[in-house]
């Protein structure tokens, strides 16, 4: 008797699915049309008599393989095809900018409590060490979120949060200088009477 294991359609639709979505030269709209063309041609197999296992594989050799898919796709889709091709680098690009701004945030904030707690003569290590311990406590937290899986990056790594972030860091760094400017400014008047 022979032990066989359970065919899951949709897994193995998922998976031809995602084989289709690596290749950048494809749409989500093109992939969801290929899929429906694939369902449309398993069941007019399946009428004919063949099982679901079967109608899977004649039909994904019909509509053909996903490297014939992506030239024929990549036609169409030029443009979509440099988009996708420059989009990581313009992320990779803003995610750097967001951590540094977010930096310069985090330092100006130690400086306003370097000086308001009279720590200004040590103001360069309380930076560092702010500096160090917020960036692990981010890369820890960053970590955990990974590990058990619950965080996803694309959410994170998306342009308009990104792009808020940036703006967001910006401005209250600025604010942040505008008030270390007057502390220091309202210090210099008192120093000089």
């Amino acid at each position: 008797m022979e032990n066989r294991t359970n065919f899951d359609l949709n897994k193995n639709i998922e998976i031809w699915k995602s084989e289709l979505s690596k290749n950048s030269k494809m749409t989500l709209d093109n992939v969801n049309e290929l899929e429906s063309h694939l369902r449309d041609e398993m069941h007019e197999l399946q009428l004919l008599g063949l099982s679901i296992e079967e109608s899977l594989l004649v039909a994904k050799n019909r509509i053909g393989n996903v490297k014939y898919l992506a030239t024929e796709f990549g036609k169409v889709n030029k443009g979509f095809y440099f988009r996708n091709r420059i989009i990581p680098y313009l992320k990779g690009i803003l995610l750097f900018m967001a951590f540094i701004t977010l930096m310069e945030l985090i330092t100006s904030f130690s400086v306003i409590i370097a000086n308001k707690f009279g720590f200004s003569e040590n103001l360069n290590y309380i930076s560092i060490g702010i500096l160090t311990i917020s960036t692990l406590i981010l890369l820890i937290i960053g970590y955990v979120q990974f590990r058990n899986t619950s965080l996803d990056l694309r959410k994170l790594t998306s342009i308009p949060i990104l792009v808020s972030v940036i703006l967001v860091s910006t401005i209250l760094k600025y604010l942040s200088t505008v008030f270390i400017t007057r502390s220091v400014g309202i210090w210099q008047l008192v120093l000089e009477d």
